[in-house]
């Protein structure tokens, strides 16, 4: 039974770290390569950033994210394993990835399976994506 439960923490590490390179090689890809920021500097800047903004904002995104659809624990656990095998294939690849893409995505497609998915959150998820770089304008 201990087993089972690492089983389902590993898919969750392993999406985190993947999310993390992902997103760090977004931001810190090309300063890197360049020679303009070390590699062991980028690392320290995006977990200190990542920390940063998690702890006090984290819960909402949870709640947000959460309220799409709500999964059984083994569906969840596939669900996240798979986002994390499909954030890892294409940061081996070097494609940039939106991570929020991803997340949703396997919530959704698990909601769809299972029947548990709320469009109306859904839709002003969509709606947040969709405005973004509009409201940078502002």
């Amino acid at each position: 039974m201990r087993y089972l439960k690492m089983w389902k923490l590993s898919g969750g590490l392993f999406l985190g770290w993947s999310l993390g390179a992902n997103d760090a090689a977004n931001v810190f890809g090309t300063g890197v390569e360049s020679g303009l920021v070390k590699y062991r500097s980028a690392i320290v800047l995006t977990s200190l950033f990542i920390l940063l903004r998690a702890m006090p904002e984290g819960g909402k995104c949870m709640e947000n994210v959460g309220g799409v659809s709500t999964l059984p624990p083994l569906m969840a656990s596939v669900s996240i394993t798979a986002a994390a095998i499909t954030m890892f294939l294409l940061t081996y690849m070097s494609l940039p990835a939106s991570s929020s893409d991803g997340i949703i995505g396997v919530i959704v497609r698990g909601g769809l399976i299972s029947g548990r998915t709320d469009f109306s959150k859904l839709y002003a998820i969509i709606v947040c994506w969709f405005m973004t770089p509009y409201g940078v304008f502002l």
